[in-house]
Parts: C-alpha cells; structure tokens; sequence
C-alpha cells in the first residue's frame, strides 16, 4: 500500500482574502519542484480552482451525485390542512390559490413536512446534489472540483467526496492541497478533519482576524497543526501587529499588495508561473520553502 499523501488545507475565516490565490500557486510550486501532486477545490458553492490555473485543458471524469432530497405533494391526498406550510422552516412551501406548493429551490429535504401531514401525502425524491470533475489544467496541474448544483445540499459530504476521489484517482500522489471554501461551515469542517496541515490565510482586517482565529480554534479541536500567511500585507501596517499578537510563530509569511496578482489572475495563470522573477513571486516561494520545511517535504 502507497504511504498516505500530506494533506495541506488552505482556509479563511472570511471571503476574498486570498486562499485560491496561495492553493494554486502552492501546487505550482510542488509541480515545479517535481513531486506528485493534486488540488481538490472544496469551494462547492463558487468552485475556481481550476479557473486559477488556466482552467480545466483535459477532462478525466465527471461524476454526478444524487444525495439531495426535494418533497413532492400528492394532491389526490392533500386535504389541504396546511400543516406543511405552518412547520416548514425553510419558507419552501408557498400558497397558490390556496394550495400548497414546493419551492424546490429553498427545499432543503428535512422530512419535517412529512411528519405533520395527516394524510401521509408528502414523499420526497432525490435530485442531483452536484458534480465532482477531475481533470488536467493548462498549467498542468491536477485537480479535483467538487461543484455543487443550484439548490444542492450535503456540501460538506460533497466535499469528502472530492477528497476521497483525488486519493483514489492518483493513489501514488505525494501531496493533495485542499482549496477550502470560506469560513469555518460544513464544508470547511469536512476539508479540515484527518487532514496534515492547515494554512490560514489572513488579511489585515479585523473581519479577517476574528475568522482567523475561528479557523485556528477549529484546528485544535480536530487536532490539526496549523501555519498562517497574512496577504496583503501592506494595505493596513497598522493592524500587522494585531495579527502577530494573536498568532506568533505560527506566521510563516507576509505578502504584500501586487497589481501582478490580478494580471495572473486575468491571463488565468498562477503568479509563480505568469511572473515567476517578480519580487512577489519570490516572496510567496520563501513562504512555501518555509512551509515544506514544516511538513518535511521534499521540495
């Protein structure tokens, strides 16, 4: 049996700080340095992994999953009690022309509705919850997309579902880097748990910060050492120092503001690969050199 591959989680307590920004240029940087790798973007609600590296060049496999459930009235039953309407908590069942009717897209599938119908006239059917894709970038890089469809649930299963499959499909990797989606939710929580490591991507902001330190209390609780990399770094140099109180040690890094990063991000390249002499790109491969040392990486 192959050894299991690190598992690096890149998270943010909030959106827009930067954590698809350091996931791909993080798997540019393994990829560079000739070890196996493969990203998994857990980000099932507004997937781009793929998308910073150049977007999908091959597509290996799509797979779809059916795990959401939607209700279904049966009106030869319906006795029009209205009893599905006064328990739903999800607003997803509207009157027309006092009727009730499902809004598919707010049904979340609870069964609660079925429970308090008399007339046992609600059954539920299962629809599709959304896509895992697997696939080559034109940066050459493997990565696993869990894409969860419009009125999907079961996000965090999504997510473990993305997981498994990177580890199945490339059983001899070395490394997977999990782009995680934001905050500390289901989804996060399902790219956190059993993995090696978890990279916290902060900015300098109180939002930022407060999301941070959320991220880094999840990480003890599921016992998962963590780095943190303070992005844009120089937009506010008066709150670094809050940041360096709050995490200490754990910093492996500062990035400052880059007007290059939103050109790699228009030409759909990772910074490493669009302008890899730049002093930024520099900056981000001390940052990873300091972050293999952690994990013991070849690189």
């Amino acid at each position: 049996m192959p050894a299991a591959p690190i598992e690096i989680v890149v998270a943010s307590g909030k959106g827009g700080t930067g954590k698809t920004f350091i996931s791909s240029n993080l798997l540019y940087y393994f990829k560079s340095s000739d070890l196996k790798c493969v990203g998994v973007d857990a980000d099932a609600e507004a997937p781009d992994l793929a998308l910073a590296l150049g977007d999908y060049a091959h597509i290996k496999d799509i797979k779809e999953v059916y795990e959401s459930r939607k209700a279904s009235i049966d009106y030869s039953k319906c006795t029009l009690c209205l009893n599905c309407l006064n328990h739903c908590r999800f607003s997803a069942i509207e009157l027309h022309e006092n009727v009730p009717k499902i809004v598919e897209e707010y049904c979340e599938g609870c069964g609660a509705c079925a429970l308090v119908c008399p007339a046992e006239a609600i059954s539920f059917r299962e629809v599709l919850t959304g896509r895992i894709i697997v696939g080559t970038t034109r940066s050459d890089v493997d990565v696993v997309t869990s894409d969860l469809e419009v009125s999907g649930r079961n996000t965090g299963h999504l997510v473990y579902l993305a997981r498994e499959t990177a580890k199945r499909t490339y059983p001899n990797i070395d490394i997977v880097v999990v782009d995680a989606a934001a905050g500390i939710g289901c989804p996060v929580i399902s790219s956190i748990v059993g993995s090696t490591h978890l990279v916290v991507v902060v900015e300098p902001t109180p939002q930022s910060l407060q999301g941070a330190k959320r991220l880094a209390e999840l990480a003890k609780i599921l016992n998962v050492d963590y780095s943190v990399i303070i992005n844009k770094a120089d937009l506010n140099k008066d709150f670094i120092e809050e940041i360096h109180r709050s995490f200490g040690s754990k910093i492996i890094g500062e990035i400052p503001y880059s007007k290059h990063v939103i050109d790699s991000y228009v030409e759909m390249k990772p910074l490493l690969e669009y302008r890899r002499d730049s002093d930024i790109s520099k900056t981000l491969t001390s940052i990873f050199d300091k972050l293999t040392k952690i994990l013991k990486v070849r690189a």
